[in-house]
């Protein structure tokens, strides 16, 4: 029998994709290990590999000639908050920065006074040293976001990084666990000292709850499945046969993800942190109300349902008494607001708002800019605003906040959209799972910052672009029309024969 010459066969992914692929992969696994990747050296390597991966993509197009790039949809108002920032570090006359920051124009003069120079074009940013390294920190993440929203296509992809993350986040909830029982007031034990809040590899409890509220949706997916009819298992009589086919030969290792689903959503609810236990639950019951609106979905927001109920008993079996320690906190913050020292934050935010609210203050120069609104009598330093949307308010402003919000708003509208239009129930649940960790991390946002914390922001656009992109390739290098034109050549060659 003779092949057609024009039967098409597997073509093998492109060597960029595999560098963008390995990158990607590796910065899964080392980010949440080195603090959360926090510090300068973190961030510089995570740079640093963001940069081979877009060497690697840039160079292979320009050796075949053609410059294609499929652009995501917050490409519009992301874009526009990146310019936004950099503005923020423009040097202005003096007038225009009266006119958007009378508070940088004030302490620009006073440092001007105080040094007997004169006071010339100053930019908007309190402390461009820390704008500029933030930024940079935002662009590395926009161009990671970029590179996987045309890289990562295929379920083979989507997989490796779905079981990375899974891994990642279950040996970082055992290490968390048993670093708190065993507590030395060190990280690692041996590293450096950290507060009573630290858990795990993170400094602070909330920054690894952010970490879990990305994976656990993603591992839900994965548990959800798309098994076909044929592919149901037999009807289970007893426990002895329950066992006999959770031993059977062809069980695989996915069989452990609703345990390590459990490990992971007990390990957040005992972390402590109020805004994580609470962000995560949220997160849960969008998925099961999203669920049970969507067509056939009723198993789905079932079995969703029976995990948080399962993930809430783990918690318990965990820790119970950090639970009720969390759940008790909240209350007494919820019940005397009046009285919390983050709603006193929020009230200083709002002033010091007031004195830059078309632009801000400059991004992340919150702890430079809060001192002149401060009214918290206490010995303690205040670096950020308890919340990633008042901190944003503060730090751009009313436009760069508006932006932040569309770019959000634009990202869950297409998750959405491929969700209801999904062509497989594979597809389905990874836009579902993108869909839930997105809204997941706003909530959190509003009471918790997570903003410099470079290895949540690198796992929630890995699992933004698998939700918004995975499964439109069948193979690496062919999409659903290719492979109906395959089946035409292969029809042509049985006939050729």
């Amino acid at each position: 029998m003779s092949r057609s010459p024009h039967a098409r066969v597997r073509r093998s992914p492109p060597w960029s994709d595999r560098v963008v692929e390995g990158g990607a992969l590796f910065l899964l696994i080392v980010t949440p290990l080195v603090y959360g990747t926090v510090t300068p050296w973190g961030e510089a390597l995570a740079e640093l590999v963001i940069l081979g991966m877009a060497a690697a993509w840039v160079l292979s197009m320009v050796r075949q000639g053609a410059l294609r790039v499929a652009p995501p949809p917050s490409v519009v108002p992301g874009a526009l908050f990146l310019m936004l920032v950099l503005f923020q570090l423009v040097p202005l006359p003096r007038p225009v920065v009266e006119l958007l920051s009378p508070l940088a124009a004030n302490l620009h003069r006073e440092v001007a006074a105080y040094a007997g120079a004169a006071l010339g074009a100053v930019p908007l940013s309190l402390d461009p040293h820390e704008t500029w390294r933030e930024w940079l920190k935002l662009l590395g993440l926009a161009v990671f976001f970029l590179l996987l929203y045309n890289t990562v296509r295929t379920r083979g992809q989507a997989q490796r990084a779905l079981w990375t993350m899974v891994v990642m986040g279950t040996l970082v909830s055992i290490f968390a666990i048993v670093q708190r029982a065993t507590w030395t007031g060190r990280l690692y034990w041996i590293g450096p000292t950290a507060p009573d809040s630290a858990f795990g590899p993170f400094v602070n409890r909330t920054h690894f709850a952010g970490l879990m509220i990305v994976i656990v949706p993603m591992a839900l997916a994965m548990i959800l499945g798309d098994r076909r009819p044929s592919d149901r298992p037999p009807i289970v009589r007893g426990w002895l046969d329950q066992l006999r086919r959770w031993n059977a030969p062809e069980t695989g290792p996915a069989r452990l993800i609703a345990f390590l689903v459990l490990l992971m959503g007990g390990a957040t609810l005992v972390s402590g942190s109020r805004g994580g236990a609470v962000s995560l639950l949220a997160g849960l019951l969008c998925m099961i109300g999203l669920g049970v609106r969507a067509l056939r979905g009723q198993g789905r927001a079932t079995r969703v349902a029976i995990a948080t109920v399962l993930i809430i008993l783990a918690a318990v079996w965990i820790s119970w008494d950090i639970l009720y320690g969390t759940i008790e906190r909240l209350a007494e913050e919820i019940g005397h607001a009046e009285a919390s020292a983050r709603v006193h934050i929020w009230g200083d935010a709002l002033g010091l708002w007031r004195l830059a609210p078309i632009l801000g203050t400059g991004f992340a120069t919150f702890g430079e800019a809060y001192p002149r609104m401060r009214t918290i009598e206490a010995p303690v330093a205040f670096g950020h605003a308890e919340s990633d949307w008042v901190q944003l308010l503060t730090d751009t402003g009313v436009a760069g906040l508006g932006l932040a919000l569309a770019t959000a708003a634009s990202l869950v509208w297409a998750l959405l959209r491929r969700y209801r239009r999904a062509p497989s129930p594979w597809v389905r649940n990874m836009a579902l799972a993108g869909t839930v960790a997105l809204i997941g991390t706003v909530v959190q946002g509003i009471g918790n910052y997570n903003l410099p914390i470079l290895s949540n922001q690198l796992y929630l656009a890995m699992g933004l672009a698998m939700g918004l992109r995975a499964g439109d390739l069948i193979h690496h290098g062919r999409s659903t029309r290719g492979t109906e034109l395959d089946l035409a050549d292969r029809r042509g060659a049985l006939s050729d024969a």
